[in-house]
């Protein structure tokens, strides 16, 4: 396999460990980044030696060598992937904690974004979902500041009415 194959398997593993432990946050992701550039190097440097010594030629070397990056590849990642319980994956698949449907369906959309390209209105209601908690604490803001007014002239009118 050349280094352009190699390369997909790490696409393709990082993405597959991004949808089945979805539970991830800035820190998951900067490492993602890190590991994807650190096995990309690599895979650079393996695809210069194999090309500088010519083992291209023997197929079942190049296929070990293929088989032993994808393992490496899932390893760390699986290892070291940071995840918001402090458990590693591989520990959560040896507790027999294996990804469920909810959690890949989660980890897909984590991977979408919100916006509707046939429509192309961006004003619509879908795309402000994630402002309906700040709309509703402003809400609750507001009646409590209706109710601490409403005390206050109530109070106001029972200190003019015992004088």
């Amino acid at each position: 396999m050349s280094g352009w194959q190699r390369f997909g398997i790490l696409l393709v593993c990082i993405f597959a460990v991004m949808v089945l432990f979805p539970n991830y946050d800035g820190i998951g992701l900067s490492f993602l980044g890190m590991a994807f550039i650190l096995w990309t190097g690599g895979i650079i440097l393996l695809s210069l030696i194999t090309n500088i010594f010519a083992l291209y030629r023997w197929e079942t070397f190049n296929r070990v060598l293929t088989f032993a990056v994808f393992f490496s590849i899932v390893y760390t990642l699986l290892w070291y992937f940071p995840q918001e319980d402090k458990v590693s994956p591989i520990n959560k698949l040896k507790y027999g904690q294996y990804p469920t449907k909810a959690d890949i369906d989660k980890g897909i959309r984590r991977l979408t974004f919100n916006f509707d390209f046939l429509h192309r209105n961006a004003l619509r209601e879908e795309n402000f979902q994630n402002q309906e908690e700040l709309r509703d604490k402003q809400a609750k803001e507001e009646l409590q500041k209706k109710i601490q007014q409403k005390e206050k002239q109530l109070i106001e009118i029972f200190v003019e009415d015992e004088k």
